[in-house]
């Protein structure tokens, strides 16, 4: 009875078994279709993804031409070597194959005759981050290293020597504040990072133009789809790569020529010289000195350019709004004495002794023996500060500041380059938030000469003095005079608009023309050596005083518009540490026309 009892237990202990390791079974089968079946597609299509890389690949950029389709900026060909390690790879492990790559980089370096670029860490990282891209060993080899290289590339798979694109500039040394530099980076646009497996460094826009117009020039990145193996490198090529669509050109309104004269003349000084175009506002020339070639650029030049903050070279002076314009403002405080019935063009007559005192202070004139007694008109012509001092103090800061706005004075000009200044037009409200202080007379005295609280960009200055020449029109500046297709095909142009107005009538306008007129061509002319037998100038000249941290220079300004009877072109230099507006900036006015029109002739 006991022994039947046992078996019977034993019986339903060994089904129990039967039950769990059927049920265990059933699960598992329950798994495998699940796994195998339900999501096999999803599988597959994971595994698709993780096999297949899409890499950037990167359009020609757009090049930059000037207005007689001369090209400024352009592109070459640039030949590097470089090593895919996807055939490079050796058996076992992977320290195999970065002991080999380095082996090959130490033969090169010392056929070429170069430093080794990098070390064995920086293959692991590559190898981490990017193994299906070929690593970039050396840039820009010379015929002679492509020889050199040539002779040892046979032997070993995967070394070869690849063309790619790098700027050039066909007039070293011209137009390089404007045009600016590329630099190689990854590429902003957070989307394209996402999108690609690999994005590999290429050209964009860091100064210049080629900063502004980085888009229009970058063009669109076509793409390549590989297939790698479980280690990440290469394995076969997918499909048809999409191509890139290479960057539109920049047609300019820079007038080669001229460029070319203003750089040479700017040349061994500090400042700036800006040509623009009368009717229009297109900037025909703009220098900066000093300068820099961008075909020498390299990363270790730009450091010490940018360290070095005395000359400050990468400073695009034209576009900086924080000069005094000294004298060169007389005009626009003629127009404010005028147009508001203080004055008329030959009086009152205003004597000048050689100084102005207001309380305990003594403003000089330039002349210190004076001027005696002198209207607006002859005022102009010999600059004379008791005039406008005593003029500008009757007429008031709320009568001046109009007009200072009216120039485009305290306004970002508008131009398409970055880092275009608005500079400084004082106001009541900016005495007493920036000195705490109400604005006193004196202050309109100092104004009135361009001196204290007054701040232009040469850029301004010349605007404002085309105004004078074309009726009062302050354009709004451009350098870039149309965008082409790679195809040649007009994709847009700049429109010409005005962007101020001079408050002023006919009349007034007549009136300060006739004194700028005799700035240059009177019996009393300050700015006598700007005459020239190309074209006939009017003009004004300015010598601001500046202090700074205990040291004392002056800034020399020379304003002027030509041809007088038809106006066509506009002027502006500014030289730091010069001698007068009349002996230091005024000379190279002339000296531009002479060489640019005899050029032109």
């Amino acid at each position: 009875m006991d022994e039947q009892r046992q078996r019977q237990q034993f019986v339903r202990r060994l089904w129990l078994v039967r039950v769990v390791f059927g049920c265990f079974i059933g699960l598992l089968v329950l798994r495998l279709w699940h796994v195998q079946v339900r999501q096999g597609s999803v599988h597959v299509e994971q595994i698709a993804r993780e096999s297949i890389r899409r890499i950037r690949v990167s359009p020609v950029r757009g090049r930059m031409l000037a207005a007689d389709g001369r090209v400024l900026v352009d592109n070459e060909p640039s030949f590097d070597l470089v090593f895919d390690v996807t055939l490079m790879r050796r058996p076992g492990r992977r320290g195999e194959t970065i002991a080999h790559i380095m082996q090959q980089v130490g033969a090169f370096a010392a056929r070429l005759g170069r430093e080794l670029p990098f070390d064995e860490a920086y293959v692991k990282r590559r190898l981490d981050v990017y193994p299906a891209l070929p690593i970039t060993v050396y840039t820009q080899l010379d015929e002679r290293e492509i020889a050199r290289a040539s002779e040892v590339m046979p032997p070993v798979p995967g070394v070869a020597v690849v063309a790619t694109i790098k700027r050039s500039y066909p007039f070293p040394g011209v137009a390089t504040h404007v045009t600016g530099f590329a630099g190689r980076t990854r590429p902003p646009d957070e989307f394209d990072l996402r999108r690609y497996s690999y994005v590999m460094p290429e050209l964009r826009g860091r100064a210049g133009l080629e900063r502004l117009y980085d888009d229009v020039l970058s063009g669109r990145p076509g793409m390549r789809m590989v297939r790698v193996d479980t280690l990440g490198y290469v394995h076969a090529e997918i499909g048809r790569a999409l191509p890139p669509k290479d960057g539109a050109d920049l047609v300019l309104t820079l007038d080669l020529r001229a460029q070319t004269v203003a750089d040479r003349l700017m040349h061994g000084v500090t400042g700036a010289m800006v040509v623009v175009d009368v009717n229009s506002g297109a900037v025909l020339a703009m220098a900066s000195s000093p300068s820099y070639d961008l075909s020498g650029l390299t990363q270790d030049s730009y450091a010490r350019m940018a360290g070095d903050l005395e000359r400050r070279p990468l400073v695009n002076r034209a576009l900086a709004a924080g000069y005094l314009p000294g004298s060169i403002i007389k005009p626009l405080i003629g127009m404010a004495i005028l147009e508001s019935g203080e004055g008329r063009p030959f009086d009152p007559l205003v004597y000048c002794p050689g100084k102005y005192e207001i309380g305990d202070t003594s403003i000089r004139c330039w002349r210190r023996v004076g001027h005696g007694d002198v209207d607006l008109v002859s005022a102009i012509e010999r600059s004379c500060n008791t005039y406008f001092i005593k003029m500008g103090m009757t007429v008031g800061l709320d009568r001046i500041r109009p007009m200072l706005l009216g120039a485009g004075f305290g306004d970002a000009p508008g131009i398409d380059l970055p880092d275009a200044g608005a500079g400084l037009v004082p106001s009541r409200e900016w005495a007493q938030r920036y000195w705490g202080r109400n604005w006193l007379a004196i202050d309109t005295a100092y104004l009135s000469i361009g001196q204290g609280a007054i701040n232009v960009s040469p850029l301004q200055a010349a605007l404002y003095v085309a105004a004078i020449g074309n009726g009062g029109k302050v354009f709004q500046p451009y350098i870039v005079r149309e965008i082409r297709d790679p195809n040649g095909s007009v994709r847009a142009q700049t429109p010409v608009r005005v962007h101020h107005r001079l408050p002023v009538s006919v009349k007034t306008l007549q009136t300060i023309r006739a004194g700028m007129i005799r700035v240059v061509n009177g019996e009393h002319a300050t700015a006598e050596v700007a005459r020239n037998p190309l074209i006939s100038l009017a003009g004004k000249t300015g010598t601001a005083e500046v202090k700074s941290a205990g040291d004392e220079y002056n800034n020399t300004w020379f304003i002027c518009y030509g041809p007088v009877d038809k106006p066509a072109y506009a002027l502006a230099v500014v030289v730091e540490r010069g001698e007068s507006g009349g002996r230091t900036a005024a000379p190279l006015a002339a000296r531009f026309f002479e060489q640019w029109l005899e050029a032109e002739k």
